[in-house]
């Protein structure tokens, strides 16, 4: 017997029916007013266990993807995500941008898709953010403070600004999965970087090195610190700090300690910087300091403390090109105002940081079309100061025919590089499985 359209929209007429009903009677037992962004669990369970009951009762019964864009579509009208519930269901989805009640676009395989707005009006646009930041202390949004910042409890990272200043209202949520990416091989798996660069990586951890990691916004920096930071050994305690929380390395390492900032109240007042952190970070006796970014002072602090027992220490800095990555370095620690003059902060940052691993973007062409990817752009180590700048010397680097090629020996390596990765393997066959 043939089912029409309009008995399918009876059909999960009646489910949403029943799953409201369950919903309101599951709220009050936990003596809650209405659906919470910690409750998203539980209410994705209970809406797929209803669903998948009464598609059974449907005649004939409902499956296959049918089925999954039913538990999606009375999961959106549940909860205040909307339309939004789709796309954020989508682990290959990497960002929603929306643009008020004009325009949307996901990216999504290294393309960008437009798609409906999922929003009529903007007053729904707010509620939504409302939703996110309720019961965040320092996560707020209103004509006080039309901009906000923060992390979602599945890792992802949302900015909101309202109109105006933004016109139009403007909301931008980047993924963040923790679970995206596990280990070095996961990255190298999806062409991030070169299997035969994954000894070199954990030899480089292993052997405390202290790590640079450079590229542009949306270059993948973020999950590579991360999965960088799981190869540090269970003994080690490690000290970790952010702007905002996206690592989460306190739920993969044994002893670590996440520490994240936070921006002044509305009356000027309260602000933590990173800055702050590194200090604070100092006390707790670290083995290693993980710093999310850095853009200011903060980073002579570092360089400080990778001197003075915290070798290993791996931060992030966004920069336009390998050669940049120094220089730039060098800028951002001379905004400390403790700061010495220009050449004896050269000089610490030529001694100190050991490796750059640089990202980018590149563009790929293919039968569907162009699109973006990610990828491990060059590796190099810091030999020194030549004619006045950090001279870094590339050893790998990613090539016009999209392959990685050695374009350094290993003999190219600083003296005090080489003696901390000769502790863990030797260091002078790390380039072997490279072409030159």
């Amino acid at each position: 017997m043939a089912i029409t359209a309009s008995d399918r929209t009876a059909v999960e007429l009646q489910i949403r029916a029943r799953v409201e009903s369950e919903l309101a009677a599951e709220l009050a037992r936990r003596d809650l007013t209405r659906v919470r962004v910690d409750d998203q669990p539980w209410v994705y369970e209970l809406v797929g266990r209803v669903v998948a009951e009464e598609q059974r009762r449907a005649v004939p019964p409902i499956h296959g993807e049918e089925s999954q864009q039913l538990l999606r579509r009375i999961f959106a009208a549940v909860t205040p995500l909307g339309p939004l519930a789709e796309h954020l269901a989508d682990p290959d989805v990497e960002e929603i941008r929306i643009n008020g009640t004009e325009a949307c676009f996901i990216f999504k395989g290294g393309r960008r898709h437009e798609i409906v707005p999922p929003f009529a009006d903007e007053a729904a646009l707010v509620d939504l953010v409302h939703w996110y930041t309720d019961g965040t202390a320092s996560a707020r949004l209103d004509r006080a403070s039309p901009t906000v910042t923060m992390t979602l409890p599945e890792g992802s990272r949302l900015h909101a600004a309202l109109s105006p200043p933004a016109r139009p209202m403007s909301l931008t949520i980047r993924r963040h999965p923790p679970s995206r990416f596990r280990d070095v091989a996961s990255l190298a798996e999806a062409g991030f970087l070169p299997q035969a660069l994954i000894p070199l990586l954990e030899a480089a951890v292993a052997g405390r090195l202290n790590i640079l990691i450079a590229g542009g916004a949306g270059a993948g920096k973020t999950t590579f610190m991360r999965v960088l930071a799981r190869l540090i050994a269970p003994h080690e305690r490690v000290v970790t700090i952010e702007d905002q929380s996206e690592l989460h390395l306190w739920r993969d390492l044994h002893d670590c300690i996440s520490l994240e900032g936070r921006p002044p109240n509305t009356e000027g007042r309260g602000a933590i910087t990173i800055q702050m952190l590194v200090h604070e970070a100092l006390r707790m006796s670290p083995d290693r300091i993980i710093i999310g970014e850095v853009r200011g002072g903060e980073a002579l602090d570092l360089l400080d403390a990778m001197n003075t027992g915290h070798p290993g220490s791996i931060c992030t800095i966004h920069a336009d090109s390998p050669r940049e990555t120094l220089p730039r370095l060098v800028r951002v620690a001379l905004r400390n105002p403790h700061a010495p003059r220009p050449e004896a902060v050269l000089a610490e940052v030529a001694h100190t940081v050991d490796l750059v691993l640089y990202a980018g973007l590149v563009r790929i062409a293919d039968a569907s079309g162009e699109s973006r990817a990610r990828r491990l752009l060059s590796l190099g180590c810091v030999q020194g100061v030549d004619d006045g700048r950090a001279n870094l010397q590339e050893l790998v680097a990613y090539g016009r025919d999209g392959g990685w090629h050695r374009v350094g020996s290993a003999a190219a390596m600083p003296e005090r590089v080489r003696a901390k990765l000769s502790s863990v393997c030797d260091p002078m066959r790390l380039l072997d499985a490279f072409d030159a």
